[in-house]
């Protein structure tokens, strides 16, 4: 039975921003969910549109190197492992921040020291100019009057920039030049883009989940356990991987497989990570394509054993990402282009070519003799790698 499809489309939008010298140096999140409920879910709308725009899109998507802008919800900061990353490109604003209290200056001051940027409203600086000068980088404007003259001599000492939101025209632009502002945006200079996720699943493996979640935070992490786990659910893995193989956490060379990029990432980055997708519920898991793919990955893997110049990592993935389309719900072309896959992987799965192509092939070869002749399958080492990938797969997908 196909898996509910997600009847609410997410569209996250990126809106330009420009500096003094109309160069794009970054760019505002903006999240929307098309819905005619009042009652939207703020932490799930928040995850969706980070893990789009932070997690997914990644290196080579729209955000290129540039800073993201985001508002987070206050009960977004109340949890610091959610923040997402790297803290450097990244300033943070307060969606419902209305009154500055000691609670609010107290997050500001922790979010301060994890590296993030803080933009605040001028409306909330105006409360209480000193402790919020102390505790910001960015004022937004939304109008040439919402500073003194005095507060505005003060923020160069001090290295606090003047965003200008939503500008409309060129006499608005020049009047805020004249004022020495730093950051600029809004439709006169430049239009949003707008990305609409595709419908998915909503459930995902919620078992497996749970399991990841609860082995992030034990007192003694088996990072092999968080393997099991992570490729149980196809879109943390892939995630995983992309995030692994950024420029931020990678450094070149060869690409990292999900047990380097588990390794390579750290704890804090994927419980980060996990727990944002987890909650954005983009996982679209299908129980009987999901243990299909897991056969034929662990088949693969067993077959590449014996040969030293195999990895029988490389084969493992190579099996199960020949399934990841179907898994996804993604043409398998446009996944294969995003994802930081060695050559050797590509090459087998798009032309079935090199060793790596030649197990994968073997594999499918005896799952099609087994579907055509069940009772004729000759008990050879072939299907002993078989049955023991069977084994393997229910031993993983137990009690999910």
């Amino acid at each position: 039975m196909p898996e509910p499809r997600d009847p609410d489309p997410f569209t996250v939008a990126l809106q330009p921003i420009h500096d003094a010298s109309h160069h794009h140096v970054a760019d505002r999140l903006v999240y929307t969910r098309h819905t005619d409920s009042e009652t939207e879910d703020v932490m799930a709308a928040t995850a969706r549109a980070l893990a789009s725009a932070v997690y997914e899109l990644g290196d080579g998507g729209l955000l290129g190197d540039r800073t993201l802008f985001v508002d987070l919800p206050l009960e977004w900061l109340e949890r610091p492992e959610l923040l997402p990353t790297p803290a450097p490109r990244l300033a943070l604003g307060m969606a419902g921040a209305h009154t500055v209290t000691a609670e609010l200056l107290a997050r500001l001051d922790d979010i301060r020291e994890r590296g993030y940027r803080v933009i605040v409203s001028s409306r909330l600086l105006k409360q209480d100019p000193e402790a919020m000068l102390d505790r910001c980088d960015i004022i937004a404007l939304t109008s040439p009057r919402d500073l003194d003259d005095a507060t505005l001599e003060r923020l160069p000492g001090r290295n606090v920039k003047l965003l200008v939101e939503n500008l409309d025209s060129r006499e608005e632009l020049e009047r805020y030049q004249a004022m020495g502002c730093d950051y600029y945006h809004g439709h006169y200079l430049a239009k949003p883009s707008f990305i609409a996720s595709a419908p998915r699943g909503r459930h995902g493996n919620r078992a497996a989940q749970i399991r990841l979640i609860r082995a992030l935070y034990e007192d003694n992490q088996d990072l092999n356990r968080l393997h099991e786990l992570v490729v149980q659910v196809p879109h943390l893995h892939v995630a995983i991987l992309r995030r692994a193989n950024s420029s931020y956490f990678h450094r070149g060379g060869k690409e990292v497989d999900l047990h380097r990029a588990v390794q390579l990432l750290g704890l804090i980055e994927l419980r980060r990570l996990i727990l944002t997708l987890t909650l954005a519920s983009l996982q679209p898991t299908s129980r009987i394509v999901l243990r299909m793919a897991l056969i034929r990955a662990f088949m693969c893997r067993n077959l590449a054993a014996p040969f030293p110049t195999l990895d029988s990592e490389d084969a493992f993935t190579t099996g199960l990402f020949s399934m990841m389309d179907a898994l996804l719900e993604e043409d398998r072309n446009t996944l294969l282009e995003h994802l930081p896959l060695g050559q050797p992987i590509i090459e087998a799965l798009k032309h079935r070519s090199g060793p790596l192509g030649a197990v994968l092939t073997l594999c499918e070869n005896h799952e099609r003799q087994i579907e055509e002749a069940i009772d004729d399958v000759p008990a050879d080492q072939l299907h002993a790698c078989y049955m023991n990938a069977l084994e393997s797969t229910k031993a993983l997908m137990e009690n999910l």
